[in-house]
């Protein structure tokens, strides 16, 4: 495991610019896990296993179980002091700091205007965003106040999957990937696939569907297929230009680079 993070430390030194990628293989390690979560701003490892998570610095490890609020559904490391949970069985979110240590919890069945919850991610302090599959709709949420601070207008889906930093949100519906700021604004709608599975760092994202990997930099609205790869991706986290995947109890990282031009 310590392997890995020096591996990691290395990768998070690699700056590329160009719009046009392919994916090179950096390096592979051995994974016996459940979820592969992420490698946050501080080069730290997190996994899911057995509903347990795991956190793995250069020299200590870390972990946190709450068993009794069922399956730990996602983990979001955007902010490492700040940890979000979802456990989406008893709709309830858990916020932990560096060393795993719980701060508080937030039940959405027992708050005031309780609402069902499929989707929650890390806004800015003491903030979430959250899907409501009650009313189909993005919102941003005070977990210090209880509180529905803004609502974004009704979709004609459910999200498959949310990712956000502190001050955008991605929803991946049937129809496309929608993209929003944390005013209460649309932005605009990214044609895709369907995805469950997506990740993005400082505005870039990238999200795999139907066996293809899709990429849009953080400076452009195009979204272009990046790469097939001979893998079956169970999950992936983007990092700079790194890209680390895991499947069949492997990690890879990759590093995002120049296409060879024709």
């Amino acid at each position: 495991m310590h392997k890995l993070i020096y591996i990691l430390l290395f990768l998070a030194s690699i700056t590329v610019t160009s719009q046009s990628y392919s994916l090179e293989k950096v390096n592979e390690v051995t994974l016996d896990t459940d979820s592969f979560i992420a490698v946050d701003a501080f080069n730290a490892l997190y996994h899911i296993k057995g509903d347990i998570l795991y956190k793995t610095d250069v020299q200590n490890e870390y972990q946190f179980s709450a068993l009794q609020l069922g399956a730990l559904i996602s983990v979001d490391v955007l902010n490492p002091l700040r940890i979000t949970l979802f456990y989406e069985s008893s709709n309830t979110a858990v916020i932990l700091d560096n060393t795993l240590n719980e701060i508080t919890r937030v039940n959405f069945s027992t708050i005031e205007n309780f609402r069902n919850v499929s989707h929650v991610r890390t806004a800015s302090d003491r903030r979430f965003w959250i899907f409501n599959t009650d009313l189909q709709q993005l919102e941003i949420f005070d977990w210090n106040t209880q509180k529905v601070l803004t609502q974004f207008p009704p979709m004609a889906h459910n999200a498959t999957a949310l990712m956000s930093n502190f001050n955008f949100a991605w929803v991946s519906t049937k129809d496309g990937v929608f993209y929003y700021n944390n005013y209460g604004s649309f932005i605009e709608k990214i044609e895709s696939p369907e995805s469950q599975l997506m990740s993005q760092d400082q505005g870039a994202f990238i999200l795999y569907a139907d066996k293809k990997l899709y990429y849009k930099p953080n400076d452009t609205a195009a979204v272009g297929v990046i790469e097939t790869l001979d893998l079956s991706i169970k999950q992936l986290s983007l990092k700079g230009e790194s890209l680390y995947i895991y499947s069949d109890k492997k990690l890879t990282a990759f590093r995002l680079k120049l296409a060879k031009q024709p």
